[in-house]
């Protein structure tokens, strides 16, 4: 049993483990021809870095030793590592106790003499496995970029993966036991990824502000944080290492507790079924498909919409701050003042409209996953009894998904606007109008590949897309400081959309981006057309 519980990692223990390799890798390669050979580049570039490191503590640990290869790999990559596997966590154990209850893998399991505790102890036991095979592969990807340039120790990259093997197994013993209340993938997922964001925030405000340092100790994220290990003269810290074992066994005995209590298929605190008597007929508008669809993902829309919001009023806000402490340093000082541009306009074209892909992403990688549970869920065989075309079904989420990025991308950029007024940095009406639209086929792009593993393999779909989202952010990041050709740097959707705010629209990329549309949803159609529902 614990092969076969191993075996359903695979995809994810793949996709995640390379995605750390490959970060590691490419932030220690990248080093050398960020921070300079000269002692005066390299003065310059630590400066530059420890400046700018105190605007993105909302984001990023305090830098140690960014003088070093490793000190700086410790920073950039192995500081964003447990936000990613963190997704990881949170999608493996939603899958774990309400997947394989919906599949009726777990009826068959306890009608095989197989007793809850022991189903549960394996399935923790075969995500500890993927877990060590992902954390490796983060140290292996340290080891490789920093071949040639500066020799580490290999105890001290073993102490940087230990921790993060236990952040990991932490993660998704909260994860697993969140999952046990609601009563269903969609809610579980939703309920855990909500846990793991308030201790993730209450560890970035703990590093933002002084007066909240001591509160960040209840976070797993700050667990991991305080080992340091991997920088020369830092160290594993014991308390975060048994911190973490702590609330992985303590994680691990309340899901064997809640698992035996509840019925499957229901959630912890289930009640009978009340019904449920309705004195006004629904909206007309509901039976609209594309009303009907965004009515359906409305709150997860203005919740997007509302994330939206506050990281345009944040990142405008940061701007002169961050700007200033960024001109320091020579490669980024001609990126914010190239063809003579305002320094502080061009934070906002850039790195306000780099952080609003992202959110278009994660928006594009919510409604896959909705579309995912609706096959799982049963809405996607209740539509179709109606009947309705399945190409129909495919073309209304397309529609809904046009609406839904409109209204999100709109949203930020007002926001964007009326805190750079406040700030006094004067925008560019044309480059804002230009940056906005070109969000919506942008986030369209990763939708249409969604929609594609959401018809064709439902339960791997969101892990797929958010690795594709990951690898092609981090392609378009270092590629260009590798000095990759351009046909490598293209096969990522933040270059295809390029900087349209500063240099206009980059019509190859636009129309790229349309057949990756076109075709997506197009093949989704065609894939719904032969498969069976929820097989």
């Amino acid at each position: 049993m614990l092969r076969y519980a191993f075996r359903l990692h695979r995809w994810g223990m793949l996709g995640f483990g390379l995605t750390a390799a490959l970060s590691t890798y490419a932030q220690g390669a990248a080093f050398l021809k960020l921070a300079g050979s000269t002692p005066a580049e390299r003065a310059a570039f630590v400066k530059g870095v420890t400046s700018l490191s105190k605007q993105l503590l909302y984001l990023l640990p305090a830098p140690t030793h960014v003088d070093t290869l490793a000190g700086y790999v410790l920073w950039r990559s192995w500081g964003t590592l447990p936000i990613i596997v963190a997704v990881w966590a949170v999608a493996s154990a939603g899958g774990a106790v309400r997947g394989d209850e919906e599949k009726l893998l777990v009826d068959a399991w306890l009608a095989a003499a197989v007793s809850r505790t022991r189903l549960l102890l394996t399935r923790f036991a075969a995500f500890g496995l993927a877990a060590a095979v992902v954390a490796a592969a983060a140290g292996l990807g340290t080891l490789a970029g920093a071949a040639g340039v500066e020799a580490i120790a290999l105890q001290r990259v073993a102490g940087q993966a230990l921790a993060l093997w236990l952040f990991t197994l932490a993660a998704f013993a909260v994860a697993y036991l969140v999952a046990q209340v609601p009563g269903s993938i969609r809610g579980a997922q939703g309920a855990a990824a909500g846990v793991l964001l308030a201790a993730y925030l209450v560890n970035a405000l703990g590093r933002s502000v002084d007066a909240m340092a001591s509160g960040a100790w209840v976070s797993p994220f700050h667990w991991y944080e305080v080992t340091d290990v991997l920088a020369p003269g830092g160290h594993l810290d014991t308390a975060g290492c048994l911190l973490s074992t702590g609330l992985l066994l303590a994680g691990g005995g309340l899901a064997v507790l809640a698992f035996r209590r509840r019925d499957l298929r229901r959630g912890l605190f289930a009640r009978p079924a009340v019904p449920r008597v309705r004195d006004l007929p629904p909206s007309p508008a509901l039976r609209r498909p594309v009303a009907r669809e965004l009515y359906r993902q409305r709150w997860m829309v203005a919740t997007w919409a509302l994330a939206t919001v506050v990281f345009a009023a944040f990142m405008v806000a940061i701007g002169r701050g961050a700007v200033d402490s960024m001109v320091s340093i020579p490669a980024l000082r001609a990126v914010l003042t190239r063809g003579g541009a305002d320094p502080y306009r061009a934070w906002v074209d850039v790195e306000w409209f780099s952080i609003a892909q992202l959110l278009l992403a994660g928006l594009a990688i919510h409604m896959v996953s909705a579309w995912a549970a609706d096959d799982h869920e049963g809405v996607l065989t209740a539509e179709l009894s109606r009947p309705r075309r399945r190409w129909g079904i495919v073309l209304e989420r397309a529609a809904a998904a046009v609406v839904a990025m409109a209204l999100v991308a709109a949203c930020g950029t007002l926001a964007a606007w009326a805190t750079s007024e406040a700030a006094g940095i004067s925008l560019d009406p044309a480059g804002a109008v230009r940056a906005t639209w070109l969000l919506v086929p942008f986030g369209l792009s990763f939708a249409a590949i969604g929609a594609v593993a959401s018809v064709w393999w439902p339960r791997a779909a969101v892990g797929a897309l958010g690795i594709i989202v990951f690898l092609s952010y981090l392609l378009s990041e270092l590629g260009p400081i590798l000095g990759w050709p351009d046909w490598v740097l293209n096969l990522s959707a933040f270059q295809l959309y390029g900087t349209p705010a500063l240099s206009g629209v980059s019509w190859s990329g636009l129309w790229t981006m349309l057949v990756i549309v076109l075709a997506g949803f197009g093949a989704s159609a065609a894939l719904m057309e032969r498969r069976e529902v929820a097989a």
